[in-house]
């Protein structure tokens, strides 16, 4: 509408003009040499008029005429470019849903329509990641490099490309180039991490993690975390390099690859497993081994220490192992002492009631463990709690029991370990072996275990005697007895095959009078026949064919007999 009322209005003004120069009087004379051209005023300005849009109308012809062929080629240039994005995008969204023949087609067709190397290699690389082509796509991102623009997004795919391949050096590498060029990204640091994690390179590990820290990757909670299970797996590989055998065997022995000796060595595993136990109170194993080297540093009270505030935050078997070693020239009735000291911290833990029935045991008081246990022993006891049970009753002399403990370890759940993804151990690591997972292991009961769980030599003992019982003797259906009266327990004797008679002669002639089946009846003899005894089981070995041999028995001598060695069971 305004821009009709403006139309208007600009016509007007030209309408008023033109008739305002029409109206005015007298004439416009041009000598031209000997000749004079006289045009009325109105004439003049028209004339002029028409010669403005004369040079209007031919420049532009001209400017046509020059700029003609780049404007044809800008056009087809144009429409090769819009066809190219096209492509282009469907190829993205082939990408995003998984089609991988389909977004390489459109990756090629972009790469043709298309002078965006950038945009055309990404979409290759990924088309080629989806059709299972490791090659191209490897190229691909090494063609990327090139651009300052998708360098990072190359080094990306490169360490993608490196992880998928099983090459873990390269991908590290690939990871420190990104963290090279920008500190604060943060899949450089996670793979970067993950892998010296994994590969056992704790020092490493920890640079990395300082850095990570330093650019606002990570919470400072998380990095505390982490700091205190890499500290842990370094001083477990201080201990166990002090610990092996081939290893330096005294403070003068310089033999080893940096030049340490034991003390330094052994000085420095305890200033990490101490630092580590302060930065994650709860990581047992941090404080577990913290315990074991103050207390082979000497300082046994600070050892017991730190013992009594783990096992107050979490109860564990490490802790009581490492507690009941403290002291080992302590009565066995002090220790137990101790153990009741330290369960009161934790009274209604199992393994509270466990330490104190070990110590009980091994101070021969029976009573004492067995009570501990008995909440447990029912209905569904783990294998630990059954052989615990079994070497109580062995102490009390019962071997009755002892053997059904046994024989019901065989079956038992089995007890709590560190498990994850499938894997589990009885030794905390700070890396799952089978995943490489960083700090994934907890303490629980296993259900779906990739390792089997190894049996004692007394389990399998017993799984084999399991199977030699006594099947029960067979009963003929003939002599059944009815409903409360006594069972027949006398064996089938099988009977010899008849062969059946040859069919009588019939005289059709002759009718035949029907005979009535006489009744059956009952062998009252051996109905009333009185059953046979059953064996006397005197003895639990009648029922098995053999026992099997304690774990610490060598066996019977050359004159033993099977009575002597049945009687010492």
């Amino acid at each position: 509408m305004i821009r009709t009322l403006w139309y208007f209005l600009i016509v007007a003004v030209l309408a008023t003009l033109a008739a305002a120069i029409a109206g005015l009087p007298g004439d416009i004379v041009a000598t031209i040499g000997d000749t004079q051209i006289a045009l009325s005023v109105a004439t003049a300005f028209g004339l002029i008029a028409l010669l403005i849009g004369i040079a209007i109308f031919a420049e532009r012809v001209i400017t046509f005429l020059v700029r003609g062929p780049g404007n044809v080629a800008s056009f087809w240039q144009s429409r090769r470019e819009v066809r190219g994005y096209e492509a282009l995008s469907r190829g993205l969204l082939a990408v995003a849903s998984g089609d991988g023949a389909t977004a390489t087609r459109y990756a090629d067709k972009a790469q043709k329509l298309l002078d965006q190397p950038a945009m055309t290699l990404l979409l290759s690389a990924q088309a080629a990641k989806l059709t299972g082509d490791e090659a191209a796509s490897g190229r691909a991102f090494k063609a990327m490099l090139a651009a300052p623009e998708t360098h990072g997004l190359a080094l990306k795919g490169l360490f993608e490309h490196a992880m998928a391949s099983g090459d873990y050096e390269l991908a590290r590498v690939q990871a420190a180039r990104a963290l090279d060029v920008a500190p604060a990204t943060p899949w450089a640091f996670e793979g970067k991490f993950a892998i010296e994690a994994r590969a056992g390179a704790f020092d490493a590990a920890l640079e990395t993690l300082d850095k990570a820290l330093g650019q606002g990757l990570l919470e400072r909670a998380d990095a505390r975390r982490r700091r205190a299970v890499l500290l842990t797996g370094l001083a477990q590989q201080e201990a166990a390099r002090i610990a092996e055998p081939t290893g330096p065997r005294d403070e003068e022995d310089l033999g080893t690859d940096d030049g340490a000796s034991v003390q330094e060595i052994r000085a420095g595993a305890l200033r990490h497993a101490i630092e580590a136990r302060d930065l994650a109170p709860d990581l047992v194993p941090a404080a577990a081994l913290a315990a074991q080297l103050v207390h082979e540093d000497g300082r046994t009270r600070r050892a017991q220490k730190i013992i009594e505030d783990a096992w107050s935050r979490s109860p564990h078997p490490d802790l009581a192992t490492v507690f009941l070693d403290l002291f080992p020239a302590d009565a066995a009735d002090k220790r137990f002492k101790r153990a009741e000291a330290l369960a009161a911290r934790s009274p209604d833990n199992v393994e509270s009631n466990v330490l104190v029935a070990r110590a009980a045991i091994g101070a021969r008081r029976f009573d004492d463990a067995k009570a501990r246990l008995v909440a447990y022993a029912e209905p569904f006891p783990s294998r630990r709690i059954c052989l615990l049970m079994a070497e109580i009753a062995e102490g009390m002399g019962d071997m009755g029991a002892t053997r059904e403990w046994l024989s019901r370890s065989v079956r038992a759940p089995a007890d709590a370990q560190w498990v994850a993804d499938g894997y589990r151990t009885a030794t905390w690591q700070p890396v799952v072996p089978v995943t490489g997972a960083f700090d994934a292991l907890e303490w629980r009961a296993p259900t779906d275990a990739m390792v089997a769980s190894r049996s004692s030599s007394t389990e399998e003992a017993m799984a084999h005697a399991a199977q030699a019982v006594v099947l029960p003797v067979p009963v003929s259906p003939s002599t059944a007895p009815s409903s409360g009266g006594p069972r027949d327990v006398t064996p089938v004797t099988p009977q010899a095959k008849t062969t059946p008679a040859a069919p009588a002669q019939v005289d059709l002639a002759t009718p035949v009078t029907p005979v009535m089946a006489a009744p059956v009846m009952p062998d009252v003899a051996r109905a009333t026949r009185a059953p046979a005894p059953a064996p006397a089981l005197d003895d639990i070995h009648d029922e098995i064919d053999f026992m099997p041999p304690r774990p610490d028995d060598p066996g019977p001598d050359a004159f033993d007999d099977d009575e002597d060695r049945r009687a010492s069971w």
